[in-house]
């Protein structure tokens, strides 16, 4: 997606910087400001691939210095709105949730996609194209 949006001219650079909640939260109150900016300035000019991101609402493990992080994301995609790009990603109910959580969220993630899960036949289909001196293989459902 990076090296899309790179040859599209989206992007100055085309890399993808992958996080997941434990990049961006830290453990005491006033560094997960610091540790989300630290993984916004690795992706600009690229893509900010957030796995998983509804698990920034997550506070069973007795914080919410997630809300911090979203927080940070949201003034950064505001502030330096054409330098990166952020892919939040997750399944659609939990996602739905983090986009509910915040009203700045569906005006900074305004491109919504649902992907559906492949079949097997599909990702068969897949691995052939990708690799066409692949030895075949069987596919079972």
């Amino acid at each position: 997606m990076g090296e899309a949006l790179k040859s599209l001219g989206v992007l100055e650079r085309g890399h993808v910087v992958e996080v997941q909640r434990n990049d961006l939260v830290a453990g005491y109150i006033g560094q997960t400001a610091a540790k989300t900016q630290k993984a916004i300035d690795a992706a600009m000019g690229g893509v900010l691939f957030i796995d998983e991101a509804y698990s920034l609402l997550s506070v069973a493990i007795g914080n919410d210095f997630g809300r911090e992080a979203i927080e940070t994301l949201l003034t950064a995609t505001e502030n330096h709105r054409n330098a990166f790009v952020v892919i939040a990603a997750g399944y659609p109910l939990q996602m739905q949730q983090l986009m509910d959580s915040n009203p700045g969220m569906s005006s900074r993630f305004v491109n919504k996609f649902n992907f559906e899960d492949y079949h097997p036949q599909e990702l068969q289909a897949i691995s052939v194209k990708s690799h066409p001196s692949a030895t075949p293989f069987c596919v079972q459902e």
